[in-house]
């Protein structure tokens, strides 16, 4: 994947995989034969396992193809710490993280490959992915993650970017898509599919920052500051996982309020330079954390039959920005559907379906192209 200008290195390879494993054994193998199984041989893919307990070790090292590589940390050291290591090991020139539950598509790597030959020498100021299948434990597809609608709004499609690569690819600045993401506290690109140069992971620090589920997040935040532009290669080329033993199913069973307080911490914590690449302030951060993590979570978690979460988020709302949570419309709907029992339940989930429908109407709306 190498652009033209690049020089061979020693030891450098185009792209790094990186995948984060614990105690993911009965997939991990499906995903390192997906990367193994890519048309593009110059590539590594660097597994750091955080001591598992299953049969995940022995898994990886049943592969013996030189592009693997295995590390082993003597002791579990938390998720977001499993990532720094896993990053420190990588020596391509891009890097992309993919979970050890996780996927590549067939064909995934020779598109990464023609956008980064079409792009030339602005691909070391460039960030890109794609949407992602969703598939169940069995690897079954069950639907599609897309892009947030509201953060590629007025995105363009590059027609000789489009061309190069074979599928539609949309074209953003980064400050823009960081601008957006920030007032709507999200992800700006599905994390699994995002590949950024190895220059801009070391500028900004890598994912270091004490995240609890979200350093992936915080961390492309980060990277946007950083970049200048930002693609979208409109064609499902990764394959993400929903199972029992994801992070979001543990933390839901468990009750804590991890994804929470990572949101919070972000509205204090983010650097200064992102928030001025952005052009937005800390009491954004702040509207933006009460309006969205706290109200609309909290009235999806309604609709959802989990009342009790909705009720402990907006507890968490009170305590840490008690005025917004006062003034912010969507909180008193929120209280509102919680003070009606379970008819507040089933109002909520009308609501919820309406919400879907106008995504989809959204999703469904025709490209611009340039």
């Amino acid at each position: 994947m190498a652009s033209p200008s690049a020089q061979r290195v020693e030891g450098v390879v185009s792209l790094s995989v990186m995948i984060p494993n614990y105690n993911y054994g009965r997939y991990i193998g499906d995903t390192i034969e997906s990367v193994l199984k890519q048309a593009t041989p110059d590539v590594e893919i660097v597994v750091c396992d955080n001591a598992s307990t299953d049969d995940s070790v022995s898994v990886v090292k049943s592969y013996t193809d030189a592009r693997v590589r295995l590390s082993i940390n003597p002791c579990n050291v938390g998720f977001a710490s499993n990532l720094e290591r896993v990053a420190a090991l990588a020596r391509g020139r891009r890097m992309l993280l993919l979970s050890s539950d996780d996927r590549m598509a067939s064909g995934a790597l020779d598109a990464y490959a023609r956008l980064e030959a079409a792009l030339g020498d602005k691909a070391d100021q460039a960030v890109w992915g794609t949407p992602t299948a969703v598939i169940d434990s069995t690897g079954n597809r069950i639907g599609q993650f897309d892009p947030d609608p509201k953060c590629w709004r007025d995105a363009r499609v590059d027609p000789d970017l489009s061309r190069a690569v074979g599928f539609p690819v949309r074209a953003l600045e980064a400050s823009t898509l960081l601008r957006r993401s920030l007032e709507l506290l999200r992800s700006p690109l599905p994390f699994l599919t995002t590949c950024y140069p190895k220059a801009l992971h070391d500028a900004v620090g890598g994912y270091a920052g004490g995240r609890l589920m979200n350093p992936d997040k915080w961390f492309l935040w980060k990277v946007l500051a950083a970049a200048e532009m930002v693609y979208v290669i409109d064609h499902p080329l990764f394959e993400y996982r929903v199972h029992d033993a994801g992070q979001g199913p543990q933390e839901q069973r468990s009750g804590a309020l991890k994804h929470l307080t990572d949101e919070y911490i972000a509205t204090f914590n983010l650097p200064e330079s992102v928030l001025a690449k952005a052009g937005v302030d800390r009491e954004l951060l702040a509207a933006a954390f009460i309006e969205q993590d706290v109200a609309l979570r909290g009235l999806l978690a309604v609709a959802q039959g989990r009342r009790s979460f909705a009720r402990r988020g907006l507890d968490f709302g009170r305590a840490t920005y008690p005025q917004l949570v006062k003034t912010n419309k969507k909180v008193w709907a929120l209280r509102a559907l919680l003070a009606m029992g379970p008819v507040g339940t089933r109002v909520a989930r009308v609501l919820q379906a309406r919400v879907e429908k106008r995504w989809r109407e959204q999703q469904s709306k025709p490209t611009q192209s340039t």
